[in-house]
């Protein structure tokens, strides 16, 4: 099979690490592993802030300054909040679990 050859300004250009004027399979391979790295990244950053977010919540809550009917009026939404960042992390660490065992 011959290389695959790029077209003058292709928007694949920017697949052709060393400048060649080909993409071979091995540069290919590196850009995709470079997208799953960059993917994994920013679900983890999801995660940890989604667990930081959480803390900092629960230490505001805990302060003085907001009355306890207001905090009992918005105890629902509080309970919203939590169930809906705790899937995030659950579901990144389960994830990670997965993809870990897999291997």
């Amino acid at each position: 099979m011959p290389p695959k050859k790029l077209q003058k300004d292709s928007r694949f250009s920017e697949l052709d690490i060393d400048s060649s004027g080909t993409v071979s399979d091995t540069e290919l391979l590196a850009v995709e592993a470079l997208q799953k790295y960059e993917k994994q990244d920013a679900q983890r950053r999801m995660a940890w802030t989604a667990m930081i977010a959480m803390l900092v919540f629960t230490a505001l809550v805990f302060l003085p300054i907001f009355p306890d009917s207001r905090v009992k009026a918005l105890g629902d939404l509080f309970s919203l909040f939590y169930i809906g960042l705790s899937g995030v992390v659950g579901a990144y660490f389960g994830a990670s679990a997965f993809i870990a065992a897999k291997k």
